[in-house]
């Protein structure tokens, strides 16, 4: 009965250990959600269409811009091709000699035998090691006078730079000198104009891809001609993403509630009912959503609530994304939608003087006091608080050049403000650093997983360990006490025998 007792402690212990790793999975899904929003740069997405794709298509980045841009496609970027002349067979010798040509600034010569044949030179032309870029092939073509099989050279880069040219000094083997080839493709460089420019000429490039005319886009040229090229929000994505976090998020919630409501039925309790890292992961992961997003300012910032982005928890704990608000919320103000999401320790300052140059993944975002002195425009010392600590927690920080850092281990580590001053005397600035919603989400849920659950899982598993042992030392413990049983039933049994002997000795004896 003890060991049943400690067995049934272990299982509920073990089915605790179960729910709080499926809670840690459901976190994990939740953070992998944040983590696709916690950037604004990547989240400024755009949907590109071309009106003829036939000519061009295009990619844009998140650094490109929304509108149109029409784009002429005067020439295809074109490898060089050159075809010989041509032989009766594949089989055709072609002599003891040279073969030599030149590509892209490299020139390479093939050595032949007499026993070397056509096919021959083609593979000798792609096998060697110093090939600096040409492909060779056999072309089968009958274009009279025995010239059938016609060696191809082509180039294996586009541009005008890269012409395959036949060393007429070098190539020494009859039948392969310049003469003898026939440009059937000329290397060239593609040409466009964007929106009307270069007036009169073109861009020039020496690809069909090009990513550095219009910032952001990457440009596919398939054919000459016109095309318009639209871009426009993509603020399906972005809902999506959201939409994915709430479904993340409510999934949490919803198996957490479960394994820790109560059975008025069966009157038992869940799993995790009574755990306080449960309760306290939902605490963690509901703060960003309650209030405003760290060092967004009122007057400053577009947004600064989950609230004004659609985005709110009712009364069961669970999140909700009004879209009716979320898209007014886009509509009216685009960037600042994208900065209460995914702003990513950047910063404001209010003096013209000590002003915020970036901060570190280490930087804890808020609201800081920074103050300066300066002698003669020279940067002299700086310190640095939190703007809700009192004055006499400023400390101190280090001065490079022109820029003032905060110190290693404090919630200003890393924090870049660049200080120019002509004058002398102190100069403060009141200094803010914002991170949206999504990266405070993926932080606490980061600290969640790596901390209270971790910790939770732990002790869960330790308890599992200790009644393991005791479980152990009590089946010992039986064990040696079937042992003494044992013993004393053979004692027993040993004396019952003897006595019985006596016994019949006895009867035996008083019957003679």
């Amino acid at each position: 009965m003890p060991i049943t007792q400690l067995q049934n402690r272990q299982a509920r212990l073990q089915s605790k250990t179960g729910a709080l790793a499926d809670l840690r999975e459901k976190v994990g899904a939740f953070k992998t959600a944040a983590d696709a929003l916690r950037s604004a740069g990547n989240l400024r997405a755009f949907t590109v269409t071309a009106s003829d794709e036939t000519i061009l298509t295009a990619a844009a980045s998140s650094a490109a811009g929304e509108g149109s841009h029409t784009v002429v496609v005067n020439q295809l970027a074109a490898a060089h091709r050159m075809v010989n002349t041509g032989h009766e067979s594949l089989e055709t010798l072609v002599g003891a000699g040279t073969f030599a040509y030149a590509y892209n600034g490299t020139t390479r010569t093939i050595q032949t035998t007499a026993d070397t044949m056509l096919q021959d030179l083609r593979d000798l032309i792609n096998n060697d090691g110093g090939n600096p870029g040409v492909t060779a092939s056999i072309l089968e073509y009958d274009a009279g006078g025995g010239h059938v099989f016609h060696l191809v050279l082509g180039g294996n880069d586009t541009g005008a730079d890269c012409a395959v040219t036949i060393d007429d000094q070098q190539t020494t083997i009859e039948g392969f000198e310049s003469a003898d080839f026939t440009v059937t493709q000329a290397a060239q460089d593609s040409q466009v104009r964007v929106d009307g420019y270069p007036s009169g000429d073109w861009i020039s490039r020496s690809t069909n891809t090009i990513s550095d005319v219009l910032p952001g886009l990457t440009l596919h040229l398939q054919s000459a001609g016109t095309a318009t090229i639209n871009l426009t929000r993509d603020t399906a994505s972005l809902k999506e993403k959201v939409q994915a976090l709430v479904t993340a998020y409510n999934n949490m919630v919803d198996y957490a509630r479960k394994k820790t409501a109560y059975d008025t039925a069966a009157k038992t309790g869940g799993i995790l009912m009574g755990e306080y890292a449960v309760t306290a992961t939902l605490h963690t992961l509901r703060m960003p959503l309650v209030g405003a997003a760290a060092g967004f300012q009122d007057g400053q910032d577009a947004y600064t609530l989950a609230a004004q982005a659609g985005l709110s928890a009712d009364r069961d704990g669970r999140l909700q994304l009004d879209e009716k608000v979320f898209d007014e919320a886009v509509a009216d103000n685009y960037l600042g939608v994208l900065a209460l999401l995914g702003a990513d320790r950047t910063g404001a300052s209010d003096s013209e003087y000590l002003r915020f140059y970036g901060a570190g993944r280490t930087t804890t975002p808020g609201f800081y006091d920074v103050e300066a002195t300066f002698a003669g425009g020279v940067l002299q010392s700086a310190r640095i608080k939190l703007t809700s600590e009192p004055e006499s927690a400023y400390r101190a920080a280090t001065v490079q050049g022109g820029v003032i850092i905060g110190a290693a281990g404090q919630p200003e580590r890393n924090l870049q403000v660049a200080a120019s001053y002509s004058g002398s005397g102190t100069v403060t600035a009141a200094v803010r650093v914002r991170q949206g919603l999504a990266g405070a989400l993926y932080d606490n849920a980061k600290d969640v997983l790596d901390e209270t659950l971790e910790f939770a899982g732990d002790a869960a598993q330790d308890g599992i360990d200790r009644l393991q042992g005791q479980i152990d030392r009590e089946e010992a413990r039986l064990l040696q006490l079937e042992n003494q049983l044992k013993a004393q039933y053979a004692r027993l049994e040993e004396a019952l025998t003897l006595l019985a002997a006596q016994r019949n000795y006895w009867t035996i004896f008083a019957s003679a």
